[in-house]
């Protein structure tokens, strides 16, 4: 069914059915894992919202026993708003790795234990280098346009007033905080999980700058909780 409604709302991605039609107020029932998701939410008592690129899939493990998608928190307000009555985090990068990440991801196709979504794979692994990638994000005229892994940060965190909708938002680079802060919650460690290889090209400083400016709402956000 989500692969027939794709064209109808407009998305390349089954997951974005869920987040579309949520968009759009158009009634359509979380699936049998999104149930699960929920139900270990409620038995946890906290909420990840899960970003991608940003080790998500370790965390997410290690609270639900489970992987799970990359909603933002508008589809939640929308699904299932009492998950936001628990106290609700995510985690956050340094705007140029994650994309050097995400670049690295996108040339092959996905990772260990996840592949890039099969509307954008054949696209995103003809990807020839960073400046390829750079355009293919500025030149997307919708979110929807563009894998998870390339899409802002502050698109999954914002309400419909682009107001940041989670409690505690952490940077990668704290994870003994980050690890203080699930402990709290699951005796189960975080493992590194769905890496890819810390290889490729370093950016250019235009390149960086490209970035900057593709991203300036993540490092607006970054600096305010920096500071």
């Amino acid at each position: 069914m989500q692969t027939l409604l794709q064209p109808v709302v407009r998305v390349k991605m089954s997951s974005d059915v869920h987040e579309r039609l949520a968009e759009l107020r158009i009634p359509y029932p979380p699936g049998p894992k999104r149930q699960r998701r929920a139900a270990m939410v409620r038995e946890r008592g906290v909420f990840f919202l899960h970003i991608p690129k940003n080790a998500g899939t370790s965390i997410t493990r290690a609270l639900y026993g489970m992987d799970v998608g990359h909603e933002t928190v508008r589809y939640f307000q929308h699904r299932m708003p009492d998950l936001l009555r628990f106290p609700s985090f995510a985690i956050l990068r340094d705007p140029v790795q994650r994309f050097l990440s995400a670049c690295r991801y996108a040339r092959t196709g996905g990772g260990e234990t996840r592949q890039v979504a099969r509307g954008f794979r054949a696209h995103y692994m003809g990807l020839r280098d960073l400046d390829d990638a750079l355009d293919l994000v500025a030149q997307a005229r919708r979110t929807y346009e563009i894998d998870h892994i390339f899409r802002p940060q502050t698109w999954y965190l914002t309400d419909r007033d682009g107001h940041i909708a989670v409690d505690r938002l952490f940077m990668l680079d704290d994870m003994k905080g980050i690890q203080d802060f699930v402990a709290g919650y699951t005796p189960v460690a975080i493992r590194q999980m769905n890496g890819t290889v810390n290889k490729g090209e370093l950016p250019r400083p235009d390149q960086i700058e490209r970035i900057r400016q593709i991203y300036r709402a993540d490092y607006d956000l970054i600096a305010r909780i920096r500071h």
